[in-house]
């Protein structure tokens, strides 16, 4: 079984990631490369140096943390994060596109840049690249069985992305939906690739008990729905906090949680006002504080909180059950928490 290691990840493994994925896309020349290089923050529209910098590769850390924790030198699991945070980021420029985004993280979305076909190319590219990210280990001695394995469980997360976007889709004109479909829709659209992340950890670290790869993605899977399900709480409390995304998913009748529980909660009269709100054909970005109100009064705050709750209260049971030592539950549940504050 995996030994306990130090309780934190070194400082340093966040620049040594950042770096390792910016050689392996801008070693390629093309511009569509430079493309990239804008999706994930390191250079601006013509190429300069951005401001204020990337941004922070969460699902990659968290696949370091994991290797880490489960007590394997965390640098080789640098390719695991770099196929996640491509993945990540082919899945963030086809949403901006789906969504209308016209900004992403404060600057101009890639397909509001150079046109949504030269963003899909751009994207696609990136799931390629995701791959290819994983095809390398075998150039560093990884067993081809575990590279497969680690493909495999790449494509098993990118589908129930896509299934999850089908379902944020299909439910957009739709006023009623279950809470219970609205949480597998986030799992799949959101915490699958955190599951993916931390199941990497374990492959990287060559953990053979699959007990333990699969108790981490569980944990990450859990971790990543609730992540989602905070980002919901944000977009309506506290009022005018939202960010452009945000905004932009709301606008185009996107539901988040609160919503969904007060279609199917509310009262009469609550309902059909908001359903009134939700008839237009885009939401007129003065009415989101009205939407914030009737979903705070027929309790959809105190339902997301709750929700957000007891999904960090089971990712911490599957991390129990792992099997892994004190030392490294005690770093997973920490990076667990950090991607959910504050609300968890």
């Amino acid at each position: 079984m995996s030994q306990d290691t130090a309780a934190k990840l070194p400082p340093e493994a966040a620049e040594e990631l950042d770096a390792a994925l910016r050689e392996f896309i801008e070693s390629r020349k093309l511009p569509l490369y430079h493309m990239m290089s804008f999706q994930l923050g390191w250079k601006d529209e013509i190429g300069e140096r951005a401001q204020p910098g990337p941004p922070p590769r969460v699902h990659g850390s968290f696949t370091l943390a994991s290797a880490h924790a489960v007590g394997g030198d965390y640098r080789r699991a640098i390719d695991y994060a770099i196929s996640v945070e491509l993945i990540n980021g082919f899945w963030l420029i086809h949403t901006d596109i789906e969504d209308g985004n016209t900004e992403r993280a404060g600057r101009p979305s890639v397909w509001w840049t150079w046109g949504p076909a030269q963003a899909i190319n751009t994207g696609d590219g990136m799931h390629a690249m995701a791959r290819l990210a994983l095809f390398r280990l075998t150039e560093k001695g990884v067993e081809p069985h575990r590279v497969a394995a680690a493909i495999r469980g790449l494509d098993e997360a990118t589908v129930r992305i896509c299934e999850g976007e089908y379902l944020d889709i299909a439910n957009q004109d739709r006023l009623l939906m279950a809470t219970s479909a609205y949480l597998e829709m986030a799992e799949s659209r959101v915490g699958a690739l955190f599951g993916c992340a931390a199941r990497f950890g374990a492959l990287a670290a060559g953990d053979a008990d699959d007990r333990l790869a699969l108790s981490l993605e569980a944990f990450g899977t859990k971790v990543g729905t609730a992540r989602q399900l905070a980002s919901d709480y944000d977009t309506l409390w506290p009022q005018g906090n939202r960010d452009q995304v945000q905004q932009g998913r709301m606008i185009a009748k996107k539901k988040n949680l609160p919503v969904v529980h007060t279609f199917e909660s509310a009262d009469p009269a609550t309902k059909r006002r908001l359903g009134e709100i939700y008839m237009q054909r885009v939401l007129d970005p003065k009415s989101l504080d009205e939407v914030a109100h009737l979903c705070e009064a027929a309790g959809g705050r105190e339902a997301a909180a709750a929700a957000i709750h007891r999904l960090v209260e089971e990712s911490q049971e599957n991390l129990e059950r792992s099997g892994l030592g004190q030392a490294g539950r005690s770093l997973l549940r920490e990076e667990g928490r950090a991607l959910v504050r504050p609300h968890s």
